[in-house]
């Protein structure tokens, strides 16, 4: 099957923006990083980190990605071409072995670093404060384009002069986890303002240092309307995939891998709403 590529859409993290650059090298296409899923309608594009279940309507398109629990190649019913390989910890990774290109190792390392959580190495845990400091507004266009053209100490210079703020996301770290509570026996929650660039930025933060606390650990970010989105993750062999199938039941998008993923409510949805909504969904995993 001979997709007609129009644009290239992926996810915005480091993994994301980094596949989106070493695809660009031999697909000549407009770069889209939405941070806005779920009233997204996608055809004729290359979509990284982006599946049906995230958004509105996903068609005629090639979708590559390393969330899942089995491989998967072929066309589905909505004629999308699909790579999946969860062997891979960063679909950068899949992408430049794909397609047989040019990534050095330093960095294939690094982003799969970041995209796990386990920070090693020293690049790392640059691009990872980097990142944290401003998620919102992470120069991803500029980014990707310096991985299509190889700059790699050009984009190590500025993750470097980028986590000079970091200090800020340590503070709001510690307020957030002062702010946890136990949803359930097993797992523990905290909230934070979604638009707030801090707070933000330090939510994955205080979810690494709750990680090693409980099983399961959620974060929530809310605005004025209600709950925005989630994130939920365990180092533990949980398994979150029937979590996130009980939530796409509750009225909500989710996914992502066995040990972290998240979720976006398609309408308004209450804190009080989506705390009860994920009560029920890791009480049918205990069930099972």
């Amino acid at each position: 099957m001979k997709i007609k590529i129009q644009k290239i859409v992926a996810h915005g993290d480091w993994d994301g923006v980094a596949g989106a650059g070493l695809l660009s090298r031999i697909i000549e296409a407009p770069l889209e990083f939405p941070l806005e899923l779920t009233e997204l309608t996608i055809e004729n594009a290359a979509c990284i980190e982006i599946t049906p279940g995230r958004v509105k309507s996903l068609r005629n398109s090639l979708i590559i990605d390393h969330h899942g629990t089995q491989q998967r190649e072929g066309v589905d019913e909505q004629v999308n071409q699909w790579i999946l390989k969860p062997e891979y910890k960063a679909v950068s990774s899949l992408i430049a072995d794909h397609w047989q290109l040019e990534f050095p190792q330093e960095w294939r390392n690094a982003i799969e670093e970041v995209d796990t959580a386990t920070l090693k190495t020293e690049l790392s845990k640059k691009i990872w404060k980097a990142y944290r400091v401003d998620a919102k507004g992470f120069p991803r266009q500029q980014a990707a384009e310096m991985v299509k053209k190889g700059e790699w100490k050009q984009l190590r210079e500025w993750a470097e002069k980028q986590q000079e703020e970091y200090p800020k996301i340590e503070e709001k770290t510690r307020e957030l986890l002062e702010k946890s509570e136990h949803l359930t026996p097993e797992t523990v929650y905290f909230t934070f303002q979604f638009n707030d660039r801090w707070e933000r930025g330090a939510s994955k933060d205080a979810m690494l240092i709750l990680e090693e606390k409980a099983p399961i650990v959620i974060a929530i970010g809310v605005e004025e309307k209600g709950v925005k989105s989630g994130t939920i993750a365990t180092r533990q062999n949980i398994g979150l995939t029937k979590i996130y199938q009980q939530l796409r039941q509750q009225g909500y998008t989710s996914g992502g891998h066995k040990t972290v993923g998240g979720f976006q409510a398609l309408k308004n949805k209450t804190l009080e709403q989506t705390l009860q909504d994920l009560r029920n969904a890791i009480n049918q995993l205990k069930q099972t």
